[in-house]
């Protein structure tokens, strides 16, 4: 279930609705009206989601939702007793039913209170907290004791902030808790919707992102960064973890304890950092991978595999670093001249 601080359910819906405004054919109805949307294995009473091929099909079986929109060859695997949906498409149709659960789900504020005061009533400043010019403070935020807000930052409903944490100017903070000694420093954007659509024939329709950023106690965040929140579940960034400048963190990532990322590092969805992962300046990791703890990866590499704990890495794609400065003095050699291969040209050496 999408937090309720930060977003705001219009169901519940029926069946019938869902089918018309989802395109999915009903197979059955159970009257259970659809209240939340919910991945396959968190999915409880109430709950709806969506299950699109046959990797998915285990989470099906056991799933505890209500309902589901599946394609026609997977009806059979759904539990009977819940209502079903069939679409050739269920990841679009879900879209469309979470769309039109949480229509201002991008939004930081609640549509019938716009932010008219600089703090709202219901916010909780602690004790020694200082705020600098042109701080806006949303409804339901609570910041702790001894921290700095730096001007013109904006912090939106029901965000949670920590003891002496440090925020920079300019900065943005929405659909997020935030720990305690935590620095964000200016520019940076955090929470802000993750990088999710469906192409359809009428172009790239939006999947809502209704989950959070969670920064545990300690981080540190450089300018200009970004950390996207969630789709469904959460974007987390473990403790002490030390993030650099103009950083990019796409929704639902997972990054350890004590992790250092430097410059311009991009990380796509989806992915996993173990504990004590060092990734230098420009790498980009590719959506769905899983970093093993203790992991350092050379800097302007490409990770297009999972990447097991303990090693040092480097290259494109990515592999253990030794392999890979081989891999370039064989290559430098062989432009100068000075290694002969296995190279076929015109039937001559």
């Amino acid at each position: 279930m999408a937090d309720p601080r930060f977003f705001d359910n219009c169901g519940p819906l029926s069946l019938a609705e869902i089918a018309k405004l989802s395109g999915a054919t009903i197979a059955f109805d159970s009257g259970v009206p659809v209240r939340d949307v919910a991945p396959l294995d968190q999915a409880g009473a109430g709950q709806i989601g969506f299950c699109d091929n046959t990797k998915m099909r285990s989470a099906l079986l056991v799933s505890g939702a209500s309902a589901f929109i599946i394609t026609r060859d997977l009806a059979d695997a759904a539990p009977q007793a819940a209502s079903r949906l069939i679409s050739d498409r269920p990841s679009f149709a879900f879209a469309k039913v979470a769309n039109a659960l949480y229509p201002d789900a991008s939004l930081t504020w609640r549509r019938d209170e716009p932010p008219l005061l600089p703090i709202h009533p219901t916010a909780k400043v602690g004790a020694g907290t200082t705020l600098g010019l042109g701080v806006q403070i949303g409804a339901g935020v609570e910041i702790g004791r001894d921290c700095i807000i730096g001007a013109n930052t904006v912090i939106g409903r029901g965000v949670q902030i920590g003891h002496n944490a440090f925020i920079g100017a300019h900065v943005s903070i929405s659909h997020t808790l935030v720990g305690d000694r935590v620095y964000i420093h200016a520019g940076s954007r955090i929470g802000q919707d993750g990088f999710g659509y469906i192409g359809s024939a009428a172009g790239h329709y939006r999947i809502p992102q209704l989950g959070r950023v969670i920064l545990q106690d300690g981080v540190e965040i450089g300018a200009n960064t970004c950390i996207d929140r969630g789709a469904l579940a959460d974007t987390v960034i473990g403790e002490g973890t030390k993030i650099d400048n103009l950083v990019q963190i796409g929704h639902n990532t997972r990054v350890g304890r004590h992790c250092v990322m430097a410059a311009e590092v991009g990380l796509s969805g989806s992915i996993e950092l173990g504990d004590f992962v060092v990734l230098g300046g420009q790498v980009g990791v590719a959506d769905h991978i899983k970093i093993g703890s203790g992991v350092q990866v050379a800097a302007k590499a490409g990770v297009t595999g999972n990447l097991a704990g303990g090693q040092v890495y480097g290259g494109f794609p990515a592999k253990p670093v030794g392999q890979w400065r081989r891999e370039m003095g064989a290559i430098s050699l062989f432009a100068k001249g000075k290694l002969r291969g296995n190279v076929s040209s015109g039937g001559k050496d």
